[in-house]
């Protein structure tokens, strides 16, 4: 029987992906109207403006608590900053182009590959031992992102551009499975929400770069921009890469991990049916088979390690 608490931890991590499942149909318009690195390095600055408070806040504390500034003794760890910067991009600039050149709706499903990629990337990043069921699952996970393609490959609307979104779509959810492991090796050090500050900081210089380099108008040159993407960019910066990202490590902290993970599945839900709702897209067959397949294959894959896990604590 669920209690009042179990309704009321639901609620958060209802709004925590519905804040993170948004970003789908968001990037889908603001791409429209804005490059995609000048959209990201505006989100970025957003998102530092928003959570800056939150890090001063944690170090006064940390500081009464301790009697000195914790900054002030910690590695600068600046190999970690430009890795992780780096790794946000894809997730930002990448899902926007591959958003804009397929569909908000593919987004949200080829992102349930996000925990299978984790799992993949801990062997090498931090050592984990690769299996027979971590294989399986990614390949069952692949197979599941194939079938979302599959109507735009044997049909009359196959185009290169939307097989080419989902791709860069795929290599966004590499991003974020990446930037999830590694950030865990920083962490030892610094807070959740000084991780996503430096980290979003190098990535919106990163855009600055990009921008300069292969964007037509340079990232300052607004002056066309409607009044609906800054809206879009307000979304993106403050609720996305902002307040759900503090809501998300707050969750963390409050409640047991797997119970967070599985939750994240409502952000495919959230983000079809805001993308349905707002760019009037439709879900297809091939796209509800290939989303059942990639959560089974997660759910196997979660399984799998939790068996692992309490044989480990037995032992």
């Amino acid at each position: 029987m669920m209690t009042r608490r179990s309704f009321i931890n639901l609620g958060w991590l209802s709004l925590m992906n519905l804040m993170s499942g948004s970003a789908f149909p968001v990037y889908k318009h603001a791409a429209d109207y804005m490059s995609d690195s000048a959209l990201s390095f505006y989100s970025f600055a957003l998102a530092i403006l928003m959570l800056l408070p939150f890090m001063l806040r944690e170090r006064r504390t940390a500081k009464l608590a301790r009697g000195s500034d914790p900054a002030t003794t910690r590695p600068l760890q600046l190999k970690s900053w430009l890795l992780l910067g780096s790794a946000i991009l894809p997730s930002s600039i990448g899902l926007s182009w591959g958003i804009k050149h397929s569909s908000g709706s593919n987004g949200a499903i080829l992102y349930l590959t996000v925990p299978i990629l984790m799992l993949i990337l801990a062997v090498p990043l931090l050592g984990e031992r690769l299996n027979w069921t971590r294989v399986g699952t990614f390949m069952l996970a692949i197979a599941g992102t194939v079938l979302v393609s599959r109507d735009d490959l044997i049909g009359g609307q196959f185009t290169l551009s939307t097989l080419l979104g989902n791709l860069v779509i795929l290599s966004a959810c590499f991003g974020s499975a990446f930037f999830n492991i590694y950030s865990k090796t920083v962490l030892a050090h610094y807070t959740g929400i000084e991780v996503l500050i430096y980290s979003y900081a190098v990535a919106a210089v990163l855009c600055v770069v990009a921008s300069y380099c292969i964007d037509v108008r340079p990232f300052y040159d607004v002056a066309q921009v409607p009044a609906s993407t800054w809206f879009a960019i307000a979304a993106l910066g403050g609720v996305i890469w902002g307040m759900s990202m503090v809501l998300y490590l707050w969750l963390l902290k409050r409640l047991d991990v797997g119970q967070v993970s599985v939750s994240l599945y409502q952000q495919v839900f959230f983000g079809v049916l805001l993308s349905a709702l707002l760019l009037g897209e439709r879900l297809r067959l091939a796209q509800i088979v290939g989303g059942i397949t990639v959560i089974l294959a997660t759910l196997l894959a979660e399984s799998h390690e939790r068996r692992l896990a309490r044989t480990a604590k037995a032992a």
